[in-house]
């Protein structure tokens, strides 16, 4: 048995080595064959509108015979037929053409074909969410069927913070920037206001300016069709379209199939689809709503919606902890340390602002720690520990970005321009979080800081997570009012708090019962 295995393992090794050698270069002389082959490449946009010229180039097909010269023959299957290397070609009537190209060199020849779509009517489609993809495909493969182009620009926005959406529009509109200028239609599928304030400050900054007058721009929404229609105001006056209208997400397909985007609005109200249409700018001013005015008046002015946010935002944060500390009883470091901590999680996003945050904890308390066995001031001892902690800030971005896939994962790049604001904020609560541990120790200055950590994602999740009341306060800022009400109530509130009814309910249940 054993010398049977051992005849059939050296009878395996003698035929590896004599014949694998002939079936590499077997390989290789196939490889070579293939990289000497012609190969015929088209270069030329995926889509044109009829009666426009269009140009293909054959610039990148490969000629292994460079001594030989290459003849290129174009069929357009419209019956036409041209020759070069970079032809133009006007194709009349809409519809799928199959352009041909025939590469020769010599005896040898290449052929690659190029479908092509003639449209009569062409829609750019801005989204913010991947999740939406075999939707849109399937509706862009519908459309094509009818000679209908849907160019859709992906707005995807990263984990940079608050201000990623803004930017991540801007880059899908300049990249779909063609086809931008070619359409009459402009369907926007983004969370809340964001698609339609994007497309009117990405508009404010064209040198020369775009012309939207013959332009239909639908925003689809999920949200109150009446508070939107509010805010769309002073993005109608900034892009001046034909029209806008304001819709839910069902009439997305008789959107992209209706022949007339001014017949739209029949269409949809057959279906029983709800919308709203603006078609005029700002109102005139009114002491009713005066901070609904300067709100549109600001995005009419460019200004991104996340800036108005924050600022709006800042009071409803303020109203939420001083309710967390006087009737829940939650200790944290007063009111304006997580207020502002919210803000810099609103900047450069929740992941890498509680990452920034343990950092600088972690630095405070180190270097508090070396510095006790030296006697120096307060101050002075401060000022060392906050040099520290923006070295320990400085290198853990250093590091996240060296580390792949850290740096694209977080965008770095485009955080460092503004980390300048979120690091000083790091920074006060460093001083902060040294002083309590200086005056009430290592336990107390931790439990603050994890009550401090709970109020500021929770005020995060409130105000950068609930797309609903983002657009309620751009609609009715004046909501703002009603939490300087809420105020004055808590500042009158003396009864006992939450916290306080739990760590005494034994005596409270004692004195009840006496």
């Amino acid at each position: 048995m054993l010398q049977k295995i051992i005849s059939r393992l050296l009878l395996g090794i003698f035929a590896f080595v004599f014949c694998f050698p002939a079936f590499a270069v077997s390989e290789i002389e196939n490889s070579k064959s293939a990289a000497m082959k012609l190969q015929a490449v088209i270069s030329a946009r995926e889509a044109v509108a009829a009666e426009t010229e269009i140009g293909f180039s054959a610039a990148y097909s490969f000629n292994p015979f460079p001594e030989r010269p290459e003849v290129f023959s174009w069929n357009f299957g419209d019956g036409s037929m041209a020759t070069g290397e970079e032809v133009i070609h006007i194709f009349r009537e809409a519809g799928i053409y199959e352009v041909r190209l025939t590469m020769r060199v010599g005896s040898e020849s290449d052929e690659m074909s190029f479908p092509l779509l003639v449209f009569e009517k062409s829609i750019l489609l801005l989204t913010d969410s991947t999740a939406r993809e075999s939707k849109i495909a399937m509706l862009a493969k519908t459309a094509r069927e009818q000679n209908i182009f849907l160019d859709t620009a992906w707005g995807v926005g990263n984990h940079a913070g608050f201000f990623a959406e803004e930017n991540a529009i801007a880059a899908a509109l300049q990249e779909k920037f063609e086809t931008l200028c070619e359409t009459d239609l402009i369907i926007l599928w983004t969370r809340g206001e964001d698609g339609l304030i994007g497309l009117a400050s990405f508009a404010q900054k064209l040198n020369p300016p775009l012309d939207f007058s013959s332009k239909e721009i639908v925003a689809i929404t999920g949200g109150s069709l009446d508070s939107f229609a509010r805010i769309a105001r002073g993005s109608f006056a900034t892009l001046q379209p034909r029209e806008i209208l304001l819709t839910r997400s069902d009439a997305l397909r008789d959107t992209v199939l209706t022949e007339n985007p001014a017949e739209l609005s029949a269409v949809l109200e057959q279906q029983a689809i709800p919308f709203r249409t603006i078609d005029s700018g700002l109102e005139k001013f009114s002491f009713t709503a005066p901070l609904s005015f300067l709100v549109n008046y600001l995005v009419s002015e460019g200004i991104p919606s996340s800036v108005i946010l924050l600022v709006l935002m800042l009071p409803v944060i303020a109203t939420f902890v001083a309710f967390l500390k006087q009737v829940v009883g939650i200790t944290t470091f007063g009111v304006y340390t997580p207020s502002v901590l919210t803000l810099s999680f609103l900047a450069i996003g929740l992941k890498l602002g509680i990452i920034v945050l343990f950092v600088v904890v972690a630095a405070s308390i180190l270097i508090r720690k070396i510095l006790s066995r030296y006697r120096l001031a307060y101050t002075p001892r401060l000022a060392i520990v906050l040099t520290f902690v923006s070295f320990a800030i400085f290198g853990a971005i250093v590091l996240l970005t060296w580390l792949a896939p850290f740096g694209e994962y977080f965008r770095m790049a485009d955080l460092i321009a503004a980390s300048i604001f979120p690091m000083l904020i790091m920074s006060t609560l460093a001083e902060k979080f040294v002083s309590i541990q200086t005056e009430k120790g290592a336990r107390s200055a931790i439990r603050m800081f994890t009550e401090l950590l709970l109020v500021s994602l929770a005020c995060y999740l409130i105000v950068g997570e609930w797309g609903y009341f983002q657009t309620l306060m751009l609609a009715y800022p004046e909501i703002i009012f009603l939490f300087l009400l809420a105020d004055v109530i808590l500042g009158k509130f003396t009864g006992l708090r939450i916290t306080e009814y739990i760590r005494f309910r034994e005596v409270i249940k004692r004195a009840e019962e006496e």
